[in-house]
């Protein structure tokens, strides 16, 4: 559905998002279903009625005016009453409409963002708009104010002098047929509050009868298909085998492969830990997890282990619902490209300081001087202290722990070796160099980065993050820090193998830091590195580092008609439609045009997702997007860097995430501009 302007009145369906907005979940408190888009649908029906476009009694539904409202979010189902021809009451119209109810939340939150009512936040999390918070009130219409929902249908509530309009009756009616009031009250201001909510319910015609045909349409549906589910198809081990890709490492085209080959919902040949395992792959399935994941799937099942093997109990990427959308509002500023902004020029001389380690004629081990030389600036920009040398301890005892706790491929006493136990006491050596080195007074003068803030929130709510659960995320930002080595070496590896994108790369450098130039935050606009951020996606697109992801079902699910029980692990192969030539044209080609505005294949819904998908989405990736675009650009403008051999073909090492494998090298060809 296209934006709407706020030209229009704010619409039931917009108050009833409101009203079910959880500020401490970041989403809403109903589990989209059946009921749910019921409601939806009549409260469309609702402002059709107050818009005087139909009228409604509790025999039928009649069409007055069939001009359009202008207003999108009405007018698809106005037309389709119009068209009809046929007299048919307020449940089956309710029924008949229930079909747009993810098009009409879509519509209604983006309404609300744009009303600056609420302010959306990656991962899928949307909250109050600071203006709205302060003022308890937003605007209604060009010439109204009114008070926030939230607070003013509890007032209408909880106090019986208190005379409701029209509108907020329909609200109450609405949200009192799908049992709303439950999850804004406590059960004994619920269960003291029921009869004021009935008698508020019944005050509106409109209201009582659109309400009446929820009611009915919930609990004795006429026209709700019963979903038959699917038997979910069973991967055979010869079916993997046959994917060559796989042996290449390049998984996101393998399971492409598969997905086209066998569709979207797929259990694999082999189980984790016992439990069967589901892979899910292709753009509709992509959809599925970022609208629903969130009420179906659970992320801690699968980390805890690795959690306790750095002494950690709760993580951010094993958080879930309220938790963990407290724990990305309090560190989101710290990941943003703002902070990394603010701290340009040290982001410049640290790469600087790395690349003029090189000269002419060096053979550079990609991968691994790459994965050096992110670290060393991650650890300066995020930990405020060098931790390059804890690097490879901290990697192999992350990747030990990885196979042992999560993937099962090794037995446990294998993370209690000698060697694991040293290294285990390396990573504590670590936390204590970073947390001694953020003390007020080592910290008074320098700009705030990420232990900062983390520091900060385990002093102002110790319980919430305990001194326990420190380690894990300095070890996540150091290992997250090879991941993107990884990326800059594939990025790097795509531009030296194209001579026009690389001059276009070139230029791009040379504009910004040619005849001694610094460049500001200000420098870095969209024009001013189109083709290195478009070389960036494009790499991302055909070699993402973390191509799938594990997720555990907590709640029986049906995902494209296939029905996957409780406490089944599902293996998201969320980056699989980065290779269908359905969503992008030669898909095996490497093409910087296709994020083109006239293109912009990879906003198609599912198309694109080297983050992640849902609520887990990385939360710095705006951050790693200004950190490459740098790097590869004072690369393209210091190196010239060529493939050694001439003749390599890029190999992939797959696990436990994707990198160049270890035979790619790069050989200075030449120190085009001295540092």
């Amino acid at each position: 559905m296209e934006s709407t302007s706020v030209q229009f009145p704010i619409r039931l369906a917009e108050e009833l998002i409101l009203l079910m907005l959880d500020e401490q979940s970041g989403y809403l408190e109903m589990v989209p279903g059946w009921n749910f888009s019921c409601v939806m649908a009549g409260a469309v029906l609702a402002d059709l009625a107050l818009e005087d476009r139909i009228d409604t009694d509790l025999k039928a539904l009649y069409l007055v005016d069939s001009h359009p409202t202008g207003d999108n979010l009405l007018d698809p189902t106005l037309k389709e009453i119009a068209e009809s021809g046929e007299t048919q009451d307020t449940q089956y119209w309710i029924e008949r409409n229930t079909g747009r109810s993810d098009e009409i939340v879509t519509a209604t939150l983006d309404r609300l963002v744009e009303r600056k009512i609420l302010d959306y936040e990656s991962g899928g999390f949307w909250g109050l708009s600071r203006s709205v918070s302060r003022s308890g009130t937003y605007p209604a219409s060009d010439l109204k104010v009114r008070q926030e929902a939230k607070a003013r249908i509890l007032s209408v509530i909880l106090n019986d002098d208190s005379i409701p309009d029209p509108r907020d009756a329909i609200l109450i009616a609405l949200m009192h047929t799908c049992d709303g009031f439950k999850l804004l009250l406590e059960p004994e201001d619920y269960e003291d509050r029921l009869e004021r909510i009935e008698l508020v319910a019944k005050l509106d015609l409109i209201g009582r009868t659109v309400a009446t045909a929820v009611r009915d349409s919930t609990a004795t549906p006429r026209t709700r298909r019963v979903i038959q589910a699917k038997p979910i198809p069973k991967l055979r081990y010869i079916d993997i085998l046959r994917q060559r890709d796989f042996r290449s490492g390049n998984i996101p085209k393998a399971m492409y492969g598969i997905f086209r080959n066998h569709g979207p919902v797929l259990e694999l040949p082999f189980k984790m830990r016992k439990s069967r395992i589901i892979a899910l792959m292709g753009p509709d399935t992509n959809q599925w997890v970022n609208k629903h994941g969130r009420f179906y799937l659970r992320s801690k099942d699968y980390i805890k282990d690795l959690e306790s093997a750095f002494g950690a109990s709760r993580t951010l990427p094993g958080m879930d619902g309220a938790e963990h959308y407290r724990m990305r509002k309090e560190l989101k500023s710290a990941y943003s490209r703002s902070a990394l902004a603010r701290r340009l020029p040290e982001l410049v001389h640290r790469c600087r300081q790395s690349l003029s380690r090189w000269s002419e004629g060096d053979v550079l081990r990609a991968t691994k001087e790459f994965q050096n030389h992110i670290s060393s600036q991650i650890s300066h920009l995020t930990m405020g202290v060098d931790c390059s040398h804890y690097v490879d301890e901290l990697l192999e005892y992350e990747h030990r722990a990885l196979v042992t706790q999560v993937q099962g491929a090794l037995p446990k006493f294998m993370l209690r070796t000698p060697k694991m136990k040293r290294y285990s006491k390396r990573v504590r050596e670590f936390q204590e160099s970073i947390t001694t080195s953020h003390t007020p007074g080592q910290r008074k003068g320098k700009p705030p980065d990420l232990a900062d803030a983390i520091l900060g929130l385990h002093k102002s709510d110790p319980q919430f993050l305990p001194e326990t659960d420190l380690t894990f995320p300095f070890v996540a930002s150091m290992v997250a820090s090879i991941y993107l080595g990884s990326g800059l070496a594939f990025t790097v590896y795509s531009m030296i193998r194209d001579p026009d994108l690389h001059e276009k790369i070139r230029k791009e450098a040379e504009a910004l830091f040619g005849n001694g130039r610094e460049p500001g935050p200000e420098d870095f606009t969209h024009d001013a590195i189109d083709a290195t951020a478009r070389l960036y996606m494009e790499s991302l697109r055909v070699h993402p580092v973390i191509p799938w992801q594990l997720r555990m079902v907590m709640n029986e699910c049906i995902v494209n008609g296939y029905q996957i029980p409780a406490k089944t692990v599902l293996l998201i192969c969320q980056t699989a439609p980065h290779y269908s030539e359905e969503l992008f044209k030669d898909p095996l080609e490497f093409d910087i045009d296709r994020y083109l505005p006239e293109r912009s294949e990879h906003t198609t819904p599912g198309a694109y997702a080297p983050y992640g998908l849902g609520t887990h989405m990385c939360l710095g990736s705006r951050w790693v997007e200004l950190q490459m675009a740098v790097n590869v650009l004072l690369i393209a403008y210091h190196l010239k860097l060529e493939v050694a051999p001439a003749d390599y073909k890029l190999g992939i090492n797959p696990f436990p995430t994707s990198a160049p494998n270890k035979k790619l090298k790069f050989r200075v060809a030449q120190i085009r501009n001295p540092i």
